[in-house]
């Protein structure tokens, strides 16, 4: 009995460790389309951990740490600017998301976010700015793209970075939205040290949306150059992702998977810079 006993936990054994190995060579299959093709290597983030100022754009509450997670804790002075991150009008009915996510009728949902965001942010060192324009789901009319570019404008007056990260604009209207937004700023003020960031899990969860939005952005006149994160930088224990519980839970997703993706950045610059 006692053989027999060790031969089925084997077997159990046996078909998780399948399972995880299936997983990660899935994971690596999807990591291996998001390699650029050729092309120089940026080192843009260099001495970020002992000077400059890095303002990094997020959509909602946990972008940006989600999808940016290792150089947060890497740059010693970090500000992230949440454009989506106002309270629903009172009376509205819950957005499906946040039912996923298990909140309940009589739950405060941007309160409850902002404490993971404030939580999160916390551990990495960076300072939280919380736009109010209301996200996806609880807007009644649409939202308005000259008063995002206004807010991420005047963010950037207000904090005067050195450095700007913002997303590339993926899978979701909220961030091709403040994709295009943040472009907009970074393109007029002819910014030199602007990047983009691919958002995880999305990222990796479609791939070839991706390679849609580099080809859309060269497209309109950006030079886009892969960006190498500094040396000796490393993912750390996903304690800062962890504190998104509420988003987790809706994702379907734990920490631990999410900090397994790779972070992927691009230096952003455009054509008429060059030549002017």
């Amino acid at each position: 009995m006692r053989e027999a006993s060790r031969t089925f936990a084997g077997s159990r054994l046996s078909k998780s460790n399948e399972r995880f190995f299936r997983a990660i060579k899935e994971s690596a299959h999807r990591e291996s389309l998001l390699v650029d093709e050729g092309g120089p290597v940026t080192e843009g983030f260099v001495d970020l951990d002992i000077g400059g100022r890095l303002l990094v754009i997020s959509p909602h509450l946990d972008d940006a740490v989600f999808s940016c997670e290792a150089l947060l804790r890497y740059a010693r002075d970090v500000h992230v600017l949440t454009i989506f991150g106002g309270d629903p009008p009172p009376g509205a009915p819950m957005a499906e998301w946040d039912v996923q996510c298990g909140f309940g009728a009589d739950m405060n949902v941007m309160e409850v976010r902002r404490e993971e965001d404030a939580r999160a942010l916390s551990m990495l060192g960076a300072t939280p700015i919380w736009g109010d324009e209301l996200q996806e789901g609880y807007r009644t009319d649409p939202a308005d793209r000259d008063r995002i570019v206004e807010l991420i404008s005047s963010t950037v007056d207000s904090v005067r970075p050195s450095h700007i990260l913002f997303p590339l604009g993926l899978s979701h209207h909220d961030h091709l939205l403040v994709a295009e937004a943040s472009e907009v700023v970074a393109r007029a003020r002819k910014l030199p040290n602007a990047f983009v960031y691919a958002e995880r899990p999305y990222a990796q969860r479609r791939p070839r949306v991706v390679g849609q939005r580099r080809h859309a952005l060269r497209a309109s006149g950006a030079l886009l150059f892969s960006e190498r994160l500094p040396r000796g930088i490393h993912r750390g224990d996903h304690s800062a992702i962890r504190c998104y519980a509420t988003q987790l839970r809706g994702l379907r997703m734990s920490a631990f998977r999410m900090g397994f993706f790779r972070e992927r950045y691009w230096h952003i610059s455009w054509r008429d810079e060059q030549e002017s």
